[in-house]
């Protein structure tokens, strides 16, 4: 029986590797015991118990990348955080932590480094993460999601393994059925969302041409994020051929659905959009990380996977022409559906889990 420590937090881009992770782990071993370290006003609240993982949580605070005075707290908080989960890791008797990036994996990493816990890590960006660079030497193996990270990992290449990143299980249908499911017909559909908490930007300029996207017989599903439903939904309630949630649970049926997507460029949707093979527009976060988000968007557009729109050239008018570009042509829709396809890696997680198991 393995004992597992997973750390992920901040944003289902790290949450749902995770989570992947530890169901492979309930699969091949099945009383293996799995504890979730979490921050407490993560999302990773909402998220993890609905999978029905056990998860407790340390006062982890976020590291801006820009000046802000909540900087100054942050090295009391990582000291306040260490000793909690270095707590969370003796009680429970962790004999394996798995960081899956955000601030968290931090905190809970240096405490498994001083615990002599075996450490391995599961890094989805092209650009690697702070935390995953800060604990890469006390690592035993970096299972990168994008090929491109191994690049800012040449002094320790022999432990980095490129698995491709784990992604949720899906109910798998057929795009008929998907349809139904949304109550829509057998028309050209689109799925956009701006990542688990929505974006303003991607909402703004997207309203701006829902009516006339629906006049032209184009279906609709629009994942807003909580802080903007409600003020879109009571504009476009009455509309047929929409549907908006503040987030999808659901969401493959949204995918089987949809004939284009547009998102951010985190790189677990990346890797769920590459899974169905759906063309995507990628409108990269400009302020992520190690412009982490833009370097994601172009590995995928130097295949011919995505078209890629800046948030300094994103307008309205040419969202619009950049769908209708790709929605409307057939050939072009095929072209970057085969090209994104190649990107998808299978059993990402099983391939974790396995090579846990014999490093050990």
């Amino acid at each position: 029986m393995y004992k597992v420590a997973i750390a992920a937090g901040g944003t289902g881009g790290h949450i749902f590797p995770g989570i992947s992770i530890a169901e492979e782990f309930i699969k091949e071993i099945s009383e293996s015991k799995i504890l979730f370290i979490g921050s407490k006003n993560g999302v990773e609240n909402e998220i993890i118990p609905k999978y029905h993982f056990e998860i407790k949580y340390i006062n982890a605070k976020k590291l801006y990348r820009y000046f802000t005075f909540q900087n100054l707290l942050f090295p009391f908080y990582l000291i306040i955080s260490y000793m909690q989960a270095k707590r969370l890791l003796r009680e429970n008797d962790i004999d394996i932590f798995i960081g899956c990036g955000g601030f968290v994996s931090g905190a809970v990493g240096f405490a498994a480094k001083k615990l002599d816990i075996p450490i391995f890590l599961q890094e989805q960006n092209s650009y690697p993460g702070l935390s995953t660079k800060i604990l890469a030497k006390s690592s035993r193996r970096i299972y990168i999601g994008n090929s491109e990270a191994k690049n800012y990992f040449k002094s320790l290449i022999s432990k980095v393994i490129y698995t491709g990143n784990p992604i949720r299980k899906f109910n798998m249908v057929s795009k008929k059925q998907a349809l139904h499911h949304w109550n829509f017909e057998e028309k050209r559909t689109m799925f956009v969302y701006g990542g688990s908490q929505g974006s303003h930007s991607v909402n703004q300029n997207f309203v701006e041409i829902i009516d006339e996207l629906l006049d032209k017989e184009i279906q609709i599903l629009f994942q807003t994020g909580r802080k903007e439903y409600g003020k879109i939904i009571d504009r476009f309630q009455n509309r047929e051929g929409i549907v908006i949630k503040p987030f999808f649970d659901n969401i493959e049926y949204a995918y089987l659905a949809s004939d284009l997507v547009i998102c951010r460029a985190g790189a677990i949707s990346l890797s769920e959009i590459a899974h169905f093979g759906l063309p995507v527009i990628i409108i990269p976060f400009p302020y992520s990380a190690g412009q982490h988000q833009l370097k994601n968007a172009l590995s995928y557009n130097r295949y011919g996977a995505a078209d890629i729109l800046t948030e300094n050239e994103l307008n309205p008018k040419l969202l619009l022409e950049s769908i209708l570009k790709i929605i409307k042509n057939d050939t072009k829709l095929k072209k970057m559906s085969n090209a994104i396809k190649k990107l998808s890696v299978s059993e990402s997680a099983k391939k974790i889990v396995i090579d846990i198991m014999s490093s050990l």
